[in-house]
């Protein structure tokens, strides 16, 4: 407990290291708060609603040498030309097979667009997913 004398005697206050900055330090913890509630809100928003998205719907195996595979995909910008690199997994995990698919700007539409892709597979593929869109 600090004794009364020494919170209102300048002498010992400037002794013992006590301070009076309570303005700016209130002020430096409000701007603070500010800063990292605004940063929160602008990152929630932005990884909420990212520049593009895409979802696996299905796989059908067609053959031991092809497949196909059915995604959506959603955009945020439509001026500007997109792809996706879809990939066939055999039971080991390994990739058997890849293609990039090419949307041109033209080509996609507000709003989910769903695609159809045939893989071509070396060996006989027993998964298919996406490995990333651009």
């Amino acid at each position: 407990m600090t004794h009364p004398k020494v919170l209102t005697d300048p002498r010992l206050r400037q002794r013992y290291g006590i301070k009076s900055g309570g303005k700016n330090r209130l002020f430096i913890i409000l701007l603070s708060v500010l800063l990292i509630s605004a940063w929160f809100i602008w990152s929630g928003t932005n990884f909420a609603n990212p520049q593009i998205r895409s979802t696996l719907i299905s796989f059908k195996i067609i053959s031991d040498q092809k497949l196909s595979i059915t995604y959506k995909i959603s955009v945020r910008d439509l001026s500007k030309e997109h792809s996706c690199s879809l990939v066939a997994k055999d039971i080991d995990k390994n990739t058997v097979g890849e293609v990039v698919d090419q949307m041109p700007a033209d080509s996609l539409v507000a709003g989910e667009n769903q695609r159809t892709i045939e893989i071509s597979t070396r060996l006989p593929a027993v998964n298919a997913a996406i490995a990333s869109c651009q």
